[in-house]
């Protein structure tokens, strides 16, 4: 009697289950803006999860397959033709919103810093800019700062050049050349001029991490199993998307500020950034923690919040000293709607990330900032933020950069072409 009851009532509870289910209604985003697992977020998380693991297998795949054919070298110092491929210039034909960048940030732990930027646009346009901090004199700002958009002479159109700030690629993904030859002003002081130059060798001391291929399949899956799918929604993501990779190394040279020398050695990431879209009135906002540890790991990590397309993605690395590996940042728990969503920034806060298995307390502890605009119309405001941090009990600094769209009561989507 009670097994008749029992299979009478479980085809009963399949189809409430089912009819629940199926009436979920979709959780609204936090703040209208920030994206929640909802109720078919599993699967959409399995399904791209899958692809995205096969993609890498077959790009990895293929990278030992050219290594075996010998056909990987580009004929300097074994360079990956795929990677020696990436560092060339970005050819941004007609496209009105295409983007060609190159963008150095590293600090040491007595407190010198330099981050610099150049953003090829069409039109002979840059965004460009540069901070220096040498121990024991003033922040210095390229002139021009807290805006960056800038026209490049006749003689520096197609080049990674503007008002004084020279970028140059040696040896691919290997050596970079950063020089500047002009004025700068005091933090403090902005109508004083200090006149400055500097070159400064950027080596390689890490393998490149590309995005495109590299990128945490846990975290990518779980970001768009968040977002409501569509065919629209996967045109725009296609749409908007850049090739974006870093890697992490050092920075040395000579510094001479008035006439005086110094001597700059500290540890810096590089990237390059290119593609044919780049509105910064599609991201709602970024924070990215660029660090340095005093036991030689360094890692990038932070969360981007692109509303038309990724929400909440976890982006970022981890770099091993004891055997030279990289591995993907595979979850964090900063989320970008807990921390400065109002543009009131934390100066002292934490947060937990994973990355080849293990965990990493971080606690970052602000020092000083500075704000600048990114655009002719200011569509974006950066915070560059010098800090100290602790990683598992290992001291280290950083630079965190948080990122806020400036364009008020804007329809993100409304904007892509």
């Amino acid at each position: 009697m009670i097994i008749l009851i029992i299979s009478a009532l479980i085809p009963a509870l399949l189809l409430l289950v089912v009819f629940r289910f199926a009436n979920k209604r979709r959780k609204p985003a936090i703040f209208g803006v920030y994206q929640l697992q909802n109720k078919n977020y599993y699967f959409k998380f399995v399904l791209v999860y899958i692809f995205l693991r096969i993609r890498q297998l077959v790009s990895h795949l293929k990278r030992l397959l050219e290594i075996e054919l010998g056909r990987s070298a580009d004929g300097i110092v074994h360079v990956q033709r795929q990677d020696a491929v990436l560092e060339q210039k970005y050819y941004l034909n007609d496209h009105a919103l295409a983007v060609d960048a190159i963008y150095f940030n590293g600090m040491s732990k007595e407190g010198d810093a330099i981050i610099c930027g150049v953003a090829r646009r069409p039109g002979n346009v840059c965004d460009a800019f540069l901070y220096l901090k040498i121990k024991g004199e003033e922040l210095l700002l390229s002139p021009n700062l807290p805006d960056t958009y800038l026209k490049q002479k006749t003689i520096e159109e197609g080049e990674y050049s503007v008002e004084g700030i020279e970028l140059k690629n040696f040896v691919p993904m290997r050596t970079w050349e950063l020089k500047f030859n002009g004025e700068m002003k005091p933090r403090n002081e902005t109508e004083k001029r200090a006149d400055v130059q500097m070159t400064l060798t950027w080596s390689a001391q890490w393998a490149p991490f590309n995005y495109d291929k590299q990128i945490s399949p846990r975290c990518l899956a779980s970001s768009m199993a968040r977002e409501p799918w569509s065919r629209d929604y996967f045109n725009l993501l296609k749409r908007l998307h850049q090739t974006h990779y870093e890697q992490m190394g050092s920075i040395k040279g000579t510094v001479s500020i008035n006439g005086n020398e110094h001597i700059l050695d500290v540890p810096c990431v590089r990237d390059h950034t290119f593609g044919r879209f780049r509105d910064w009135r599609t991201f709602h906002r970024y924070v990215y923690h660029f660090i340095f540890l005093e036991n030689g790991d360094c890692a990038a990590v932070g969360n981007v919040c692109q509303p038309a397309v990724l929400s909440n993605l976890t982006i970022g690395y981890y770099c091993r000293q004891s055997d030279q590996k990289v591995f993907p940042i595979d979850s964090c728990d900063f989320q970008l709607y807990q921390h400065g969503e109002d543009q009131i920034l934390p100066k002292d806060y934490g947060f937990v990330f994973e990355a080849g298995w293990e965990l990493f307390a971080v606690r970052v502890k602000v020092d000083d900032e500075e704000t600048f605009y990114i655009g002719k119309d200011r569509e974006a405001k950066f915070y560059e933020r010098w800090s100290t941090v602790e990683v598992n009990g290992v001291k280290g600094w950083a630079c965190v950069e948080w990122q806020y769209n400036n364009v008020q009561a804007k329809n993100v989507t409304k904007n892509v072409e």
